[in-house]
This record gives structure tokens, sequence and C-alpha cells, in this order.
């Protein structure tokens, strides 16, 4: 079975070595419409047939018409759209468009009956990585539409508007920095991202899907090539067996969350 990836790039070079394989769809982050990339796009730097571009900021009133205009001089190129913000499904779905449509809300999309009911009005969803491999199963046999799997990536934990890097070193008077890295009291770390329209916090190790390759009623296989070099992104299309063994990481994949409080 062809595998199908969903690539999500921060860079030009990635994009050159390998826009000549057919399996492989390109996914560009759109300045002034993203937050948590060093490096984003603009609409006109894109210059590959069959690219999607990604919406991932939470737009208010003047974000939203810049958003419409965005949408009514897109190229023919941009032939598809991931986005996370439930107002952009609704100017998508009002103006006429040629976009494949697909939603991804990071850590929301966890069953089976709330993604048939996104899917009523977008043509698919991102799964969400918080979910055992069990509740994955179930929704590929119950997905109305095929969907699109997290595989291969550093995971957004949070996102907010406030310039939280910003705010920090204001504060301790230290060197201002668009990137950091945080560790917690547990020797947790963390991988952190700022732009003028806020901050994402992503895990510390990418999450590794890549047993989920394969899959039935999967429409792309999503890989986030942020933080990565370009050397491990191809070895990641060309499923590298050290990969495996460098990135263990499958976070909640494992294991139930449900936990029961003790009774007092």
């Amino acid at each position: 079975m062809k595998n199908n990836y969903l690539l999500l790039v921060t860079n030009n070079s990635i994009v050159s070595k390998l826009k000549g394989e057919s399996n492989i769809t390109f996914l560009f982050p759109i300045e002034d419409f993203t937050v948590g990339f060093e490096n984003t796009f603009k609409i006109n730097e894109i210059d590959i047939d069959h690219a999607y571009i990604f919406v991932n900021r939470l737009l208010d009133k003047e974000g939203i018409e810049n958003f419409k205009s965005l949408i009514k001089n897109l190229p023919s190129n941009i032939e598809g759209i991931v986005f996370d913000d439930i107002g952009v499904l609704q100017v998508l779905n009002t103006i006429p468009n040629h976009l494949t449509k697909i939603l991804f809300l990071n850590h929301l999309n966890s069953n089976y009956e709330s993604i048939n009911a996104y899917l009523d009005y977008a043509e698919s969803v991102v799964v969400s990585t918080d979910i055992t491999e069990e509740e994955l199963k179930e929704i590929l046999e119950k997905a109305n539409k095929p969907v699109v799997i997290y595989t291969f990536g550093y995971v957004n934990i949070m996102y907010s508007r406030r310039l939280l890097l910003t705010n920090y070193n204001n504060h301790f008077k230290k060197n201002a920095s668009s990137t950091s890295k945080l560790v917690n009291d547990l020797g947790q770390d963390f991988k952190i991202v700022e732009n003028k329209y806020g901050t994402v916090i992503y895990t510390g190790h990418p999450f590794n899907g890549l047993r989920y390759r394969g899959s039935k009623n999967v429409l792309y296989y999503l890989i986030n090539s942020t933080f990565l070099t370009d050397e491990e992104v191809i070895g990641i299309i060309h499923s590298d067996k050290n990969l495996e063994q460098k990135y263990p990481y499958r976070y909640l994949s494992e294991k139930d969350t449900i936990v029961r409080i003790k009774e007092r």
C-alpha cells in the first residue's frame, strides 16, 4: 500500500530535495496566519504544484477579513488547506473555492463521533495524538471519510496569544529570543517558539507514529518537519530504521489516560 505523506515544511531546501516524489504533498505555514514556526511563507513564494497551506492562528475580526482576501486571491497551484479555527471553516464554506479542507484541532479530534460530525463540513480531519492505539483503530474503522494521522514530529501542546518569551525576558532582564527551551520540575523539556501573534510550546521530543503507516481509511500521513533536519525528514519518508531507535517516543498512544480518583 502506498503511503501518501502531507509534509509540513519550514524551509525550501527540503522541498527541493523531495519535490520529485509523487507521494508527498507539501504543506506551507503561511506568513501572518500561523504561530509556532520560525520560518513561514508568502503565498507568492509557493511555486510548487498541488501545494497545501497551513493556517493555525486564532483569528480576530481583522484576521478573518484578511483571510477572506487571501482565499479570494489564491493561485491555482494551492489545492488544499489545513486549519484549526472554526471561523476559518465558516469562511471557506461561504466563499467559492477549490480547496480540500482538513481540520486540525490538535487535541480535540479524539473520537469517531466528533470526527464524523466535522466530516460533514470538511474533507478530512487530523486525528489527535492524545489517544491510545485502540482508540485510533476504532476511529479508522468508523470514520465516514479517510482521516489524516499525525505520523512524526514535535507536537504542539499549548498555544497562547500572549508573548510569553518576550514577557519573561522583559521581566527577568534577559536577552530576547524567538525560540527557547523549558524544563519543568520533573525534568521534562519542551521547545518554545514565539512570533508577534503568540507563543507555541512543543514536546521536547518528536512523536513517533511511523508504525501507523499502511493503515486503511487514511488520506495522509502528516509529518511535521519543525526542528528536524532535512536528513531526518528524508529518512522518515524513506523508512530509515535508525529513526525508530533514535526517536522511540510514543507519548500517550500506549496507555489509557482515564484515571479514577480514590474515594476518601
